[in-house]
């Protein structure tokens, strides 16, 4: 039987790592200092983009001082901390990105700058899985849920967009995906993940829903 897909592309943070729900943290610790407090309607609008969109975002909307350069830098004294000392990989992750790498092409495709991405794969010995590693940085640091970093992804894996499955985490990226015309699975923690992920073809809680197996193997 033919293949029904011919590349995975996956998200990364909430995805291949267990990182969101430090992030609510790391926001207020930045936030708190200009008086701000986060939000869940920030929280959706912001997963998914890149640093230099929500960093532009909230100076516009609060008028913080300084540069967004300057206020990138003082955000990041909180949130990399995410990554050197909080993150693990989310269960059965592992299994799975073994069982796709023997048959298909795997890629991120993440708003993290490539930085993180890639102390991430290096942290957990990821990197002979994936043949791409792509971040918001790629494509002019434009987020989800614009579909170009998913439409950039496919294009460097040389496959069309509809030959790819998406797994996501956030409502931009699920938006992301749908735009880009792949399929998508959004692994959704009822704890963490907020949003509307109607348009997922499916929506699972873990990595062990056996409909992934009815999706790809």
């Amino acid at each position: 039987m033919a293949k029904r897909f011919k590349a995975v592309i996956f998200d990364m943070d909430g995805v291949l790592i267990d990182s969101e729900q430090y992030w609510g943290a790391a926001e207020e610790g930045f936030l708190k200092k200009y008086n701000m407090t986060s939000t869940p309607e920030m929280s959706i609008l912001f997963t998914g983009r890149s640093e230099i969109q929500n960093v532009s975002w909230l100076k516009e909307k609060f008028n913080l001082p300084g540069t967004v350069e300057e206020l990138i830098l003082e955000r990041r004294i909180f949130t990399d901390k995410i990554y050197t000392d909080n993150i693990k990989p989310l269960p059965l992750v592992e299994n799975l990105l073994s069982k796709i790498s023997a048959i298909y092409p795997q890629a991120i495709a993440s708003g993290a700058r490539h930085e993180l991405i890639n102390e991430v794969v290096d942290k957990f010995n990821w990197r002979n899985y994936f043949k791409q590693l792509i971040s918001s940085d790629d494509v002019g640091h434009i987020g989800k849920p614009d579909p170009f970093i998913y439409l950039h992804t496919a294009d460097v894996l040389g496959v069309r967009p509809e030959e790819c499955l998406v797994f996501e985490d956030a409502q931009n990226g699920v938006v992301s995906a749908k735009r880009a015309g792949m399929s998508c699975i959004a692994l959704v923690n009822q704890q963490w993940t907020r949003g509307d992920y109607s348009l997922a073809d499916i929506q699972i809680d873990s990595f062990g829903d056996e409909r992934i197996n009815e999706f790809l193997f």
